[in-house]
């Protein structure tokens, strides 16, 4: 595989930021690594530790605000969210929506949050709670439904509510319910993920759609297909292409991470203000403590990216020997 041209580092902040607004949450999902092991101490981002970051950046087209946590938990994430879109394009993070009370849902759209992307899974009540771990699936639905009716009262677009499903054996049959789902709530975007896995609970290889699509699978993702072009909705996924071309894959090629820009393009900020290569980099690490490269509390973020361990980092990305997270991307999880 051809190297990819990768953009210039020095002197040239990422222009895309990811930062944990917490890491503390209130589902127990079966494929999360939050679920099985703790990472972190629990902590939340501040507005004052939020402005410290983002200040250093000159120039930044997206920050997401989400990471192993839910933001929702954050009691300052509308205020995070409102200052960030003075100085942002867009500001977007995945929820759980079980917090999405009907006050936080006023605070939301008033934020001015461009995307709300609601993690659910499921089409069921029983399904939800096997993959979420929680018994919350009514509360969810109708806290979307009601968010998306607010909306249309106060005539507002944004936020942009998607509806996501990490795709995996465990739940595959529902997904053609889970568009007529976003149907009936109102929803106009469904974005088909990818498994991530790491051997624990339901994140297993064995669970995993990804290069292993059967004849049934295919089939369900056809009429998930038809269903959404029916009535108008959306299908997505990582990318920028359809959920069938992400689950078949590329083929495992030799060195099958190597087309990923992160290293280059983004950068993501823990709860604890930990510097990592990307947000799915936690989720697969053996060795989580080689996984930093910094932190944003303690060092000018300039000095972070320029630094030793990331020009290591990037260097060790472009071997045949990738960085510990890197050496599965692309094939046992998605770029």
């Amino acid at each position: 595989m051809a190297q990819p041209s990768r953009p210039a580092v020095v002197g040239a902040l990422p222009r895309s930021l990811y930062l944990e607004t917490t890491n503390r949450c209130d589902s127990k999902c079966q494929t999360c690594i939050r679920t099985f092991e703790t990472l972190e101490p629990p902590a939340d981002l501040t507005l004052e530790r939020v402005r410290l970051i983002a200040e250093q950046f000159p120039a930044l087209d997206r920050v997401v605000l989400h990471g192993i946590g839910e933001p929702l938990l954050n009691a300052q994430i509308f205020d995070i969210v409102a200052y960030l879109k003075t100085r942002v394009a867009a500001v977007l993070f995945n929820s759980d929506a079980i917090g999405l009370t009907a006050a936080r849902a006023i605070r939301l759209v008033e934020s001015g949050l461009d995307e709300y992307r609601v993690s659910m899974d499921a089409a069921t009540a029983a399904t939800f709670r096997k993959l979420r771990g929680v018994d919350r699936f009514e509360r969810v639905t109708t806290n979307v439904a009601r968010l998306v009716a607010l909306q249309r009262e106060m005539g507002r677009t944004t936020p942009r509510v998607s509806l996501w499903f990490t795709a995996s054996r465990a739940n595959v049959e529902e997904l053609p319910a889970f568009v007529q789902l976003a149907v009936d709530l109102g929803v106009a975007e469904v974005y088909v993920q990818r498994l991530v896995f790491n051997g624990l609970g339901l994140a297993t290889d064995a669970n995993a759609l990804h290069g292993r699509l059967r004849e049934r699978e295919q089939a369900l993702l056809a009429e998930a297909d038809a269903l959404a072009t029916r009535h108008g909705i959306a299908m997505r996924a990582s990318g920028l292409t359809t959920p069938l071309a992400s689950l078949h894959g590329s083929g495992d090629g030799a060195r099958h991470w190597a087309g990923c820009q992160r290293p280059w393009t983004l950068a993501y900020v823990t709860a604890n203000g930990n510097v990592l290569p990307c947000c799915i980099s936690p989720w697969v690490a053996k060795n989580y403590r080689g996984l930093i490269l910094g932190n944003a509390f303690t060092e000018r973020f300039e000095a972070i990216w320029d630094g030793e361990r990331y020009q290591r980092f990037r260097t060790d990305f472009e071997s045949d020997t990738p960085p510990d997270p890197c050496r599965g991307c692309g094939r046992l999880w998605s770029i």
